[in-house]
């Protein structure tokens, strides 16, 4: 038990830092107006209909709509289930730039109709790259390319495949590299191997985004990448961390089974943690996983 308690607390020392970031960017996920000085407001379903004319959607009546559709089109008869009743999932977001800088964005609810006003800051000062957007044809260096060699390959090497490999639509290797204008300005470019268009920001910290923005980047950073480097070491330590919240949560069970007069009290604790916890995650998990989990595949 003393190296079970060493470990539990040295870890938390050699993982001080990540732990912290990783507590702190993920709440920021759900309250991304902290550090970015956001002004909302909100609007009642009733002023949003005097202002403009909107009335909630029924999802039930709209889902009712979408069935009648699809049996006018398709030889099949659907009905719908009864055991279940129509909901939205998600929310309109309309945005419009403000007269000042910044953009005002409006998050409505279709089911009653109230709206939430936010009035956004002009992101921080950083100059457009001049060549931001522009085309390079380079046939021999696209995802194309590597694809037109690559897409027999499976049969090749024995993997019975449906069909030839074909490159993600999304997602893209790129080259980055340096580069100064004729001002001597200096460039981090980035050229996407996909769809052959360059972007990049000024070099150094001038051209960083906000701080709490870098903390969320950060956060969503993962993979081991295959070319090393820095990013390889941020994707061990994340690999780390989350080994250490394995750690400490064995531990801790073994430290509280250590201290007999707490055993009663501390296992209801945990039976309720649990039983809230299943709740929660199947829950969580069943909304997530409703409809076509995989429709961003290629």
């Amino acid at each position: 038990m003393k190296v079970v308690r060493r470990v539990h607390m040295y870890l938390g020392l050699l993982l001080f830092p990540w732990i912290l970031l990783f507590g702190i960017s993920g709440t920021l996920f759900n309250h991304p107006q902290i550090g970015r000085d956001i002004d909302s407001r909100s609007l009642s379903g009733e002023r949003l209909s005097a202002l403009t004319g909107f009335q909630p959607w029924d999802p039930g009546e709209l889902a009712r709509q979408v069935v009648e559709q699809l049996n006018a089109g398709s030889p099949s008869r659907y009905t719908l289930d009864p055991g279940t009743r129509g909901a939205f999932s998600g929310w309109p977001l309309l945005a419009a730039p403000s007269a000042g800088g910044g953009r005002q964005v409006v998050i409505l609810r279709l089911d009653d109709g109230s709206a939430t006003v936010s009035s956004h800051p002009p992101e921080p000062d950083a100059p457009a790259p001049p060549f931001a957007g522009v085309a390079i044809d380079l046939p021999g260096y696209r995802m194309a390319a590597v694809q037109e060699q690559i897409k027999d390959l499976l049969p090749k090497i024995g993997v019975d495949a449906a069909g030839p490999l074909r490159a993600h639509p999304k997602i893209s290797p790129e080259l980055r590299f340096g580069m100064r204008d004729a001002d001597g300005r200096a460039w981090n470019v980035t050229y996407n191997l996909g769809t052959g268009r360059l972007d990049g920001r000024p070099a150094g910290a001038r051209g960083w985004p906000r701080f709490v923005e870098v903390l969320e980047t950060l956060h969503k950073t993962h993979h081991f990448p295959v070319h090393g480097g820095v990013a390889w070491l941020w994707a061990l330590f994340a690999d780390i961390t989350g080994i250490t919240l394995v750690v400490w949560a064995l531990s801790g069970l073994a430290m509280w089974w250590q201290m007999k007069p707490s055993r009663v009290l501390g296992a209801l604790a945990i039976a309720a943690a649990v039983a809230l916890a299943a709740v929660v995650m199947v829950g969580t998990a069943s909304d997530a996983l409703f409809g076509n989990v995989g429709k961003e595949d290629p």
